[in-house]
């Protein structure tokens, strides 16, 4: 009883078929592959960063929140929210 093994050249196609669905959805869908490979690039090494020094952090917000206070204060078209404690 002989079985029926499907030929060597054969099993490669396979693969290569499902990647090129893969890039034609992405194609049709889209999104470029440049653009998912970059995103993945800087998820990557955002994670692989260290974090920022706590103090600089704190200096920052508080720079930015009073800018921020300080343009409600010009422009008067909304009320000033307080900054909140981190």
């Amino acid at each position: 009883m002989s079985r029926h093994v499907p030929s060597v050249r054969y099993v490669g196609v396979l693969p290569m078929l499902g990647l090129g669905l893969v890039f034609l959805w992405r194609r049709l869908s889209g999104v470029s592959v440049r653009e998912l490979c970059a995103s993945a690039a800087l998820t990557v090494t955002g994670y692989l960063r260290p974090r920022p020094d706590p103090a600089v952090e704190r200096a920052l917000r508080a720079a930015f929140a009073e800018l921020d206070r300080d343009l409600a204060g010009v422009l008067g078209d909304r009320i000033p929210r307080p900054t909140p404690n981190r």
